[in-house]
């Protein structure tokens, strides 16, 4: 702690012999990769898993590179740019309608609910023009992108060494590749590939086909005629609330605390390294009479962990990965085991104020669920589901209300979802959302707003409000009070939790922003080493406040400095503590094409219960949250080489250093030493 409040202290002299020298220096134009990483990582506040980003990247990069025009922009134009609330879309609209033009981006801060914090933010996605003369190239003629990464640990885990006699031994290098051809040819035609090799799989030696283990592609077409979307290849679908059917990536709760109102858009390319929760078919949505009818198909090979085969044929299965790893003969052997197919249909109608849409979903696995069933699941598995469900969403002045019911057939088990956002003034702004999950509601692909994973076996109301105290200041927090109506994993009784998160993001001038956050979360969990034959359900808190200063040093230099702390509490142990401070540097040279990213941290959380995640910079498609936990210190650095428009190159060394071990990881994973160190190459070539 004494390292801590000096490496706070130094920050604090540091900022403030800085702002005074720079507080007036011109600004920059924001580099819009970062961008594009703040946004998410908003986005992304409570994610604990490692998700794939890339699509959603992809779809900012290619805003970007193809502004919209918020002077022609209809709704759904603007919904593209998801980190805008539903209040400010509609406010946008409805000044630009009332008053005509808009004539500069700066004229946004006089909308309802815009504020400097949201321009610019918007401003590298958006451009100003009386007429659209934005003139894309044919379908034949288009813009190409082919993008090449490499990446590698440094130290080599026990699992890559011939010593290693486990049956988890992998079976290919330590060596990672990955492979993204991408092309658009004008408004109307899509298509791309990915390849990819994990660490550890076999790569060309005949044990799969292709040499990479997972190869996706797509192609797409998009308002030709009364053909609004065409897609054939590894698609997503989405719609509704997320309660009947949605496999593409959902955001939950966030700093975004407006954002409980998924947009959901129908069928969705799938152009990540993914290799779950897609689907490999064709799906079209045709629009027509105000309204939009889409079908869509799937049939394709999934993972599985088999255990036998039954008397009719009919594999049995105990659970379903959906890691992707196929590094040891036991992941291969579970490679594409078992079939899939899954069909669905959507009837939405559009009007002005009123939007509703009725969703039928139905999937089957070709086997038999053979697994342990936990405590918790009073039912087996079923490998065929189906389900149907109406959504809504109502526009009444300027007030929103949407939702969406969804049975889960033939059993008739049901999940619910409604809510709204309220704009009670020019700079006050609610959002409330209420849900009921049966705890037997179990379709196949859903996502809707949840505490826990999966949409089942829950109640809760949510309530969100952001305030615009003044100019460049905004005020926003949520409150979540939930139950869990039945048992869940590692909670053997019913249960309830709340969460509370403020947050302030202060716009001091162009050059320097602070923010603070504090989270509050409270659940029920099973007290652990418990000696009793009934295991007790004790309180379990976690606490958390960051501190973030961004400022733009010099033409060129910005700094970000993150201190975090945390706190971990129950009725059983005593109260753990853990801190993180990180400084990041970036630097961009004026006379060479050459950007620099770096971080050094210093960590120290007693367990892996006050682990904190925080974002690293990153080169393009990928987006690290690595988990800071136990004591050390951790480094990276990143460098972007642009030496002609057409090509980018990329090379990121990062390493972490634990004080207090040994040896980390265990199993195939295990590394002798206490630094786990990785090394990333990527190169992209646009033509």
């Amino acid at each position: 702690m004494r390292l801590l409040r000096l490496s706070l202290g130094v920050l604090c002299f540091l900022m403030a012999l800085l702002v005074p020298r720079y507080a007036e220096s011109q600004e920059t134009q924001a580099d819009v990769q970062q961008l594009i990483a703040d946004i998410v990582e908003d986005l992304s506040l409570k994610s604990e898993l490692e998700e794939d980003y890339s699509q959603l990247i992809d779809d900012l990069l290619e805003i970007s590179q193809n502004p919209i025009n918020i002077n022609s922009a209809t709704a759904d134009d603007l919904k593209k740019l998801f980190f805008l609330s539903d209040f400010q879309i509609l406010s946008l609209i409805e000044y630009r309608d009332s008053t005509g033009s808009i004539l500069s981006i700066y004229e946004l801060q006089t909308i309802p609910g815009f504020d400097i914090i949201d321009i610019r933010r918007v401003e590298a996605f958006i451009k100003i023009e009386q007429v659209d003369k934005t003139q894309l190239n044919s379908m034949l003629y288009g813009r190409n992108e082919l993008t090449f990464r490499y990446r590698t640990s440094v130290e080599t885990p026990a699992g890559y060494k011939n010593s290693y006699s486990g049956s988890s031994k992998y079976l290919g290098d330590k060596n990672a590749y990955y492979t993204r051809y991408g092309y658009r040819g004008g408004k109307n035609l899509q298509l791309g590939f990915v390849a990819e090799k994990d660490a550890g799989e076999p790569f060309f030696d005949g044990t799969f086909k292709t040499g990479f283990d997972y190869i996706s592609g797509y192609v797409l077409l998009t308002k030709v005629g009364a053909v609004k979307k065409l897609i054939v290849g590894d698609y997503h679908a989405e719609f509704g609330q997320g309660l009947t059917f949605w496999n593409s990536l959902s955001f939950g709760k966030s700093s975004s605390v407006l954002s409980v109102h998924k947009r959901a858009d129908g069928l969705v390319k799938h152009s990540s390294a993914y290799e779950s929760q897609f689907m490999r078919g064709a799906g079209v949505t045709l629009s027509m009479f105000n309204s939009d009818f889409t079908v869509f198909a799937s049939y394709k090979n999934i993972d599985a962990s088999i255990t036998d085969t039954l008397d009719n044929g009919d594999l049995a299965f105990s659970s379903l990965p959906e890691t992707g790893y196929h590094r040891n003969s036991s992941e291969i052997d579970g490679r594409n085991a078992l079939s899939e197919f899954t069909a669905g249909a959507n009837i939405t109608y559009n009007a002005k104020r009123i939007k509703a849409g009725l969703t039928f979903a139905h999937s089957r696995i070709d086997g038999a669920f053979a697994g342990v069933q936990s405590i918790y699941d009073l039912r087996p598995t079923p490998t065929e589901k189906t389900a149907v469900g109406l959504s809504a969403d109502v526009s009444i002045k300027q007030h929103q209300f949407f939702g969406e019911v969804a049975a889960d057939l033939p059993n008739g088990y049901f999940a619910s979802v409604a809510g709204g956002l309220f704009r009670l003034s020019n700079t006050v702004q609610v959002s409330i959302l209420g849900r009921s999950y049966s705890r037997n509601f179990n379709p196949r692909y859903t996502a809707g707003f949840a505490e826990g994973s999966g949409t089942c076996n829950e109640n809760g109301v949510y309530t969100g409000i952001s305030i615009l105290p003044t100019k460049g200041w905004r005020l926003s927090g949520y409150i979540d009070l939930f139950k869990f109506p039945w048992l869940k994993y590692a909670v053997n009784a019913p249960s309830s939790g709340r969460e509370f998160m403020a947050l302030s993001e202060h716009s001091i001038n162009s050059n320097f922003a602070l923010n603070v956050r504090y989270r509050y979360k409270q659940v029920e969990k099973n007290m652990s080493d418990a000696s009793t034959p009934t295991v007790p359900v004790i309180n379990q808190t976690n606490q958390n406040v960051r501190l973030q200063v961004n400022f733009r040093a010099a033409e060129g230099v910005t700094l970000k400095a993150n201190l975090e702390s945390a706190m971990f509490d129950t009725d059983s142990t005593s109260v753990e503590y853990g801190y993180l401070l990180a400084q990041d540097v970036n630097v961009t040279l004026s006379k060479l094409p050459v950007t620099i990213s770096c971080r050094f941290a210093i960590f120290d959380t007693p367990s892996w219960n006050t682990r904190i995640y925080s974002y690293e910079s990153d080169m393009l498609y990928s987006f690290s949250v690595p988990a800071y936990y136990s004591k050390g210190t951790r480094v990276f650095a990143l460098v972007k080489y642009n030496p002609k428009p057409w090509i980018d190159i990329w090379v990121r060394y990062s390493q972490t250093y634990f004080s207090d071990m040994d040896e980390i990881g265990q199993g195939a994973d295990l590394i002798s030493g206490n630094t786990r160190s990785e090394v990333k190459a990527m190169v992209r070539v646009k033509f």
